[in-house]
């Protein structure tokens, strides 16, 4: 894959006495990301940190969606906090990668919180930002939270997505609200996602 080739790449650098600064790490760590190798992209975000380079917003961020694919979602919430430890602002990806990484193990209401957490800071979440928190709830059977989110997200103006639908669909039927999902389900059918 990928992340081989950038680690390859990553590890000539040093053999010619390059130093890598941040932005190489973070384009290896973001390739490890994209081909889900959580454990080669925390081992490189640990790794800049013991050369004294200082992780930014994009290092903390690739990490947290490399851990959140893996389903590491304790290992997110560390780096979470993390960067807020270290006077970081997380953007709306961070937001939205910890909010995936709840849904996909963790709490949903720990998902639900970070959504409610970002607007407080003023961002504005998007479509990623619902549908992880959409997913969130309804993996955990929460279907009134899941329609709140999805009634919220077209007040926004934002067009949901697949996901969007069919996670506040599965939500619903979980719910026993099988009226709500078959409206849902026409919806999808009206603007031409299926």
């Amino acid at each position: 894959g990928q992340w081989q080739c950038a680690l390859g790449l990553f590890v000539g650098m040093q053999r010619t006495e390059l130093q890598p600064n941040v932005i190489s790490y973070n384009s290896t760590i973001s390739a490890c990301e994209k081909d889900g190798q959580w454990q080669c992209a925390l081992g490189l975000f640990v790794g800049m940190q013991q050369i004294e380079l200082q992780p930014n917003v994009i290092s903390y961020t690739s990490t947290i969606s490399a851990c959140e694919k893996g389903g590491r979602w304790q290992h997110a919430l560390g780096l979470f906090v993390g960067m807020q430890h270290n006077e970081l602002l997380p953007n709306v990806f961070s937001y939205s990668s910890m909010m995936s990484a709840c849904g996909k193990g963790g709490p949903w209401q720990r998902a639900l919180g970070l959504f409610v957490g970002m607007q407080q800071i003023e961002l504005q979440p998007n479509v990623i930002s619902y549908t992880s928190t959409i997913s969130a709830c309804e993996k955990r059977g929460q279907w009134h939270c899941a329609l709140r989110l999805f009634v919220g997200m077209r007040q926004m103006e934002w067009l949901p997505n697949v996901i969007s639908y069919s996670s506040t669909i599965s939500a619903c039927g979980k719910g026993g609200q099988w009226y709500r999902a078959l409206g849902f389900f026409v919806g999808m059918q009206q603007i031409e996602l299926l």
